[in-house]
């Protein structure tokens, strides 16, 4: 691979993963909307495409860059729904995706092309069935891949992905509020009964990267795969070994928050990646990254 374009390139993962196809001598363009900063520190300008309120100039720059993989990780997920949020999911959803298809097409050598698909799309029993309208732009977008696929020779592949985590991780996710808070601190949680699939960065960007190498390689591929863990938990015995190994001290308040309207018990697994297999154990990376973090407060560093 010489060239990729990344959509979400200023999220976790796009991050990730431009960082790792840097690292391996890879051009990597960013199409991003107005918020770059993360990806600001490591890539340069020229290279990161601000396409905000122009979602349509996303064809201009993939058959500039005429890359040889296109990551497509942007998506908008909004809560409560209201007109501007359903705007906002069709265009971040379905509109950004169909103009990098068709820009895909007019490359002289056509990018092969790597979705990120989400789990909230299915049942438990592999049956469409989803439990937002994120869910739903994302199947939606999931028939237009057919389409290109089929009938245009895009070589693709949606990858589901589950719940990831990783050193760098901002985010306001659970692993980090449970991390930095003080010892003794109250934490207010769901039963925990529900099953979680925590996947690592590092794996979740080899993923990646090995789903473009068999696309590249004209593997015979169904449309879709899952990047699930290689042992699922239920989330409640996990977060309490958590709060034991890393030595968190915290008071863990079972059943004192409501499951959300949406929440899935039991997440449809799916055929995993072929040739992919998650390599890191969980429950010590979460406890490095606990120390990473408290490291990280107490010297006052910022780290991406």
């Amino acid at each position: 691979m010489r060239t990729a374009v990344i959509t979400g390139g200023n999220g976790f993962i796009g991050s990730s993963l431009a960082r790792k196809l840097l690292d391996q001598g890879v051009e990597v363009h960013a199409i991003v909307n107005q918020n770059h900063q993360r990806l600001d520190q490591f890539l340069p300008r020229a290279n990161i495409h601000v396409i905000q309120g122009d979602i349509g100039s996303a064809v201009e720059v993939v058959t500039r860059a005429a890359p040889d993989a296109i990551f497509h990780l942007a998506a908008v997920y909004a809560e409560p729904v209201s007109p501007a949020s359903v705007l906002s999911m069709i265009e971040g959803n379905l509109t950004l995706g169909a103009c990098l298809l068709y820009a895909a097409t007019q490359c002289p050598l056509r990018p092969v092309f790597i979705n990120t698909g989400t789990y909230w799309q299915f049942d438990a029993a592999s049956v469409y069935s989803p439990n937002t309208l994120y869910a739903a732009t994302k199947q939606a977008f999931q028939d237009l891949l057919v389409f290109y696929r089929n009938r245009m020779g895009v070589r693709s592949v949606s990858l589901i992905v589950y719940d990831t985590f990783g050193e760098h991780d901002t985010r306001a996710k659970l692993w980090r509020r449970l991390a930095m808070a003080p010892k003794g601190e109250l934490i207010p949680l769901s039963s925990g009964e529900q099953t979680i699939h925590l996947v690592h960065i590092d794996d979740i960007v080899n993923a990646f990267l090995h789903a473009a190498s068999l696309l590249n390689q004209a593997a015979p591929l169904e449309p879709i795969y899952s990047l699930s863990a290689q042992q699922p938990v239920r989330l409640r015995p996990l977060v309490e070994a958590f709060n034991e190994q890393a030595d968190l001290g915290l008071e863990l308040g079972w059943g004192t928050m409501p499951y959300w309207e949406g929440q899935v018990l039991e997440p449809w697994t799916g055929e995993r990646l072929p040739g992919w297999i998650p390599q890191v154990q969980v429950l010590p990376a979460l406890v490095r990254m606990a120390a990473q973090l408290k490291t990280t407060a107490l010297t006052g560093q910022a780290h991406l």
